[in-house]
């Protein structure tokens, strides 16, 4: 029985040591995150989920780029791994709008108006069409041109 106890006891505190701390960010937007240290290092899981922006050695921006879940391993100066911290991504709000017609999916934006707009797992031909529309007003917006190649 007490040999019981002591693994059950070793099992719980190995549960909490394991677990990371989450942060919860939207698609297509940046949230601020406060280290509770200062950090030299910063690997991120997946950059395709979600990026940073590193604003000091305490201070990220976290940028949603798409549904998922990744992590960030937090290195101190001596390379000693600080945290993990586990970064999920949450589709955009209710003003989301996805038409489904068989395999194919569109998404719009319906703050005011029904716009199309650029969401992982859209069908090919909406999700390009509206992503060189994206590239051109940008390239327009940078001084570029509006020609996409």
């Amino acid at each position: 029985m007490r040999m019981f106890l002591i693994s059950a006891a070793a099992a719980i505190g190995a549960a909490g040591a394991a677990r990371a701390e989450q942060v919860w960010v939207t698609m297509d937007q940046v949230a601020p995150y406060e280290f509770k240290q200062d950090v030299d290092q910063i690997v991120v899981g997946n950059p395709g989920i979600a990026d940073i922006t590193v604003r000091d050695k305490s201070k990220v921006l976290i940028f949603g780029k798409a549904p998922g879940v990744t992590n960030l391993f937090l290195f101190d100066a001596d390379g000693k791994e600080i945290d993990n911290l586990i970064v999920r991504v949450r589709s955009v709000s209710a003003e989301m709008l996805t038409f489904q017609r068989g395999g194919q999916r569109a998404t719009y934006n319906c703050m005011t108006i029904c716009e199309p707009t650029i969401t992982v797992g859209d069908n090919n031909e909406t999700f390009g069409a509206v992503n060189q529309q994206v590239l051109q007003k940008f390239q327009q917006a940078t001084n570029q041109g509006g020609q996409v190649e």
